[in-house]
């Protein structure tokens, strides 16, 4: 073997050797992490475990799809599913027990979410936002906003009686189903849309993508006021869909075009408000628009 080709290749090597050493050693550098994911797979509810990095199957839904799914107290969660009935497609919101691993179906509908710490369900008909809470022993049924027919809707939880919602391109609006009466968030309108948005309790703040910045996200009050701005990687398309109190961290997903083939790439991401620390926690893993985190 000549000395150039022989001395190139020992280079290579080296090379790479450190390449595995610095991976290595920021893997060792992370934080640990822990708690668990639960995601939509298809026609599968699926868990990512925080700490070993591993899926799980939780229940499979047979011929029907989750489409999405949101919290329902520690135990249980609500999931939007949809399958056919007389061949045609039909959304429903069924309740699973994350113990006893029982699915209870509950109303035909679709974007379902419970207030926060409350047993009142909002969620559309395809035509109304409408919330459903028990009163004196049956179903109330109140009407939030209607729209036109299957129009893209967006519902996010902000207190034990109030929401917000949009509707369409529209901008987020606030109701309160105590009081019945709409609120105007024309400070919020002008900051952030309510696509790929949370609301974090602890904080009293959305964390949303901001409208002058789209790639940029931060904590914005009721107000418009912009109480903290994510260090991000700059030009990455991340996407926030959970935040984990208990451990003060964001989890993100990308989802980028890869050069063969243009497959679809998926990634999943921490941010560590502390710290303001962001990195990439695994690859070729996809969770979907809508995350629930448990501890």
């Amino acid at each position: 073997m000549p000395f150039s080709v022989k001395m190139d290749s020992i280079v290579t090597r080296i090379a790479v050797l450190t390449t595995v050493l610095i991976v290595t050693g920021c893997a060792e550098d992370r934080p640990e992490l822990s708690g668990r994911l639960y995601f939509a797979a298809g026609s599968y509810l699926a868990e990512l475990d925080l700490r070993r990095l591993d899926t799980n199957v939780i229940t499979s839904l047979g011929d029907d799809t989750l489409i999405e799914l949101a919290p329902h107290g520690d135990a249980r969660l609500l999931l939007n599913v949809i399958g056919k009935v007389n061949r045609y497609d039909v959304q429903q919101l069924v309740l699973f027990d994350i113990e006893s691993k029982q699915l209870l179906p509950f109303f035909a509908g679709r974007k379902g979410r419970y207030l926060v710490d409350s047993d009142v369900l909002v969620y559309d008909d395809g035509r109304q936002i409408l919330a459903k809470r028990r009163y004196n022993g049956n179903w109330e049924t109140i009407e939030i906003a209607s729209h036109p027919l299957r129009e893209t809707v967006r519902i996010v939880p902000v207190s034990a009686t109030a929401l917000l919602y949009s509707i369409g391109s529209g901008p987020p609006q606030q109701y309160d189903v105590a009081s019945g009466e709409p609120a105007v968030t024309p400070g919020l309108a002008e900051q952030c849309s309510l696509d790929a948005a949370i609301w974090v309790p602890g904080i009293d703040a959305l964390l949303c993508r901001l409208l002058d910045s789209p790639l940029e996200y931060a904590f914005v009050s009721l107000d418009g006021e912009i109480r903290e701005t994510l260090s991000l990687p700059a030009g990455r398309p991340l996407r926030a869909v959970a935040y984990a109190a208990d451990q003060d961290i964001v989890i993100l997903t990308e989802e980028w075009q890869s050069f063969v083939g243009e497959r679809s790439k998926f990634a999943v991401w921490v941010h560590h408000r502390d710290t303001g620390r962001t990195y990439r926690l695994i690859e070729n893993q996809h969770l979907g628009e809508t995350v629930v985190y448990r501890p």
